[in-house]
């Protein structure tokens, strides 16, 4: 079964090369590798293409974010299979292979995600439950993992066995063509994060199960194409708290709605004050507090949006909906 391997890249060419290095000793003759590149720079765009002929460049002349990135290299591929993969995400061919044998033992899986360890060899969070009104708190959430977790199963606990789950993150994301496109694929109102709960939920929606299998084990350096410096971070950390407001706008509906946009709020304004306060004491010399307070300014300028604008959308998800 041919697979199309697709990759959003931004700034990262050095871990992309070490992926694409992993792969190429014994690279399928019917895969392909489709790399979508963010707000290219046309000097290493082509430096990056005369290295690896043999993989599909599309350069993208402003940064469309995640989800955009991936629809775009969904059109430009040809595969029955299509693997979402994050820049940073070093993989060998045969644990591609293990992934697509896993999943086809599985008939109800729909999408499929495996282990992924980090630099320092601990294992990183690659499944979650959907946002709710019961677990935007860490402590009750941690609660409901001790009291149920058949139904809650822990994210950070050493799994043996296939785990089914509400979503898998999108890092290194295996779904067959036909149930993508069953399931409506990427959605353009997410710019960053949270797009990869949003496919689950819709794989939900229709009938699909989604799992995480640790018989796979993949290395992933995170974070290494988006978090360079203040303004970034502040940028990036924003979005994830934008995100969870489109999320519970799509896909919540009457009080529990609006619970989960307050929760979102109240569990992030007093502690973002705070932090400003004290970035403002520290005479802003503290990274972390350069961060919260930027984000304090952002995320203030987004709620009087959303009142006069009626969308929740972040700012450059709005600019993708065209």
């Amino acid at each position: 079964m041919k697979l199309s391997i697709i990759i959003v890249n931004y700034k990262a060419w050095a871990h992309i090369g070490k992926a694409l290095d992993a792969l190429q000793p014994d690279f399928p003759e019917d895969w392909e590798i489709i790399i979508v590149d963010n707000e290219s720079e046309k000097d290493a765009f082509q430096a990056f293409e005369r290295q690896y002929p043999w993989v599909t460049l599309i350069a993208n002349s402003e940064n469309s974010g995640f989800c955009v990135g991936c629809i775009i290299g969904v059109a430009a591929s040809t595969g029955e299979q299509l693997l979402f993969m994050n820049p940073d995400v070093v993989a060998e061919v045969s644990d591609i292979r293990r992934l697509i044998d896993v999943k086809a033992a599985h008939a109800d899986v729909g999408l499929i995600s495996p282990k992924q360890v980090g630099v320092d060899g601990v294992p990183q969070k690659v499944f979650d439950e959907f946002p709710s009104v019961l677990n935007q708190s860490k402590i009750l959430k941690h609660a409901l993992r001790v009291i149920a977790p058949g139904r809650h199963p822990d994210p950070r606990a050493d799994h043996s066995e296939l785990v089914y789950c509400d979503w898998v993150t999108g890092s290194f994301l295996l779904v067959d063509r036909t149930d993508y496109e069953a399931i409506g694929g990427w959605s353009r109102d997410y710019w960053m994060y949270v797009e990869d709960a949003d496919l689950c939920r819709k794989a939900h929606d229709i009938g699909l199960r989604v799992a995480y299998t640790p018989d796979v084990q993949v290395f992933h350096a995170h974070g290494g194409s988006s978090r360079i410096n203040v303004a970034v971070k502040s940028m990036t950390k924003l979005e994830v708290i934008i995100s969870k407001h489109v999320y519970a706008q799509n896909h919540e509906h009457g009080i529990q709605r609006w619970l989960i946009h307050g929760q979102i709020a109240l569990f992030r304004l007093p502690g973002l004050l705070l932090a400003s306060l004290a970035n403002l004491l520290t005479l802003g010399q503290i990274p972390t507090l350069q961060v919260r307070a930027r984000m304090l300014t952002d995320l203030t300028r987004y709620y009087f949006g959303v009142l006069s604008s009626g969308s929740w959308l972040s700012p450059r998800a709005k600019r993708n909906q065209s």
